[in-house]
């Protein structure tokens, strides 16, 4: 997902529950790819700037990468193999 496109989720989601008369209070994301946004900052960091509301991940590509790298060589090879296999 683009930045741009994550803005456009948040503000339909932001609007959707606005016009439930609830107040959003954050914005739960299953992986924080950790791409960047349209400026110096993160995609994250823009949402949270833009709607004032933190985002939280419930993993990073980060942390993948650590436990796979510390851990899990073999997972780390065999994931490395399926994407060269079946990634674009």
């Amino acid at each position: 997902m683009t930045p741009l496109l994550c803005h456009y989720y948040v503000r339909e989601s932001v609007e959707i529950i606005t016009n439930a008369g609830a107040i959003p209070a954050g914005v739960l994301i299953a992986l924080d790819r950790q791409e960047k946004g349209q400026n110096d900052s993160s995609a994250i960091q823009e949402v949270q700037e833009r709607f004032n509301m933190p985002v939280i991940a419930i993993i990073t590509l980060a942390n993948i990468i650590d436990y796979l790298t510390a851990d899990a060589s073999d997972q780390l090879n065999a994931i490395k193999d399926y994407q060269h296999r079946y990634g674009i």
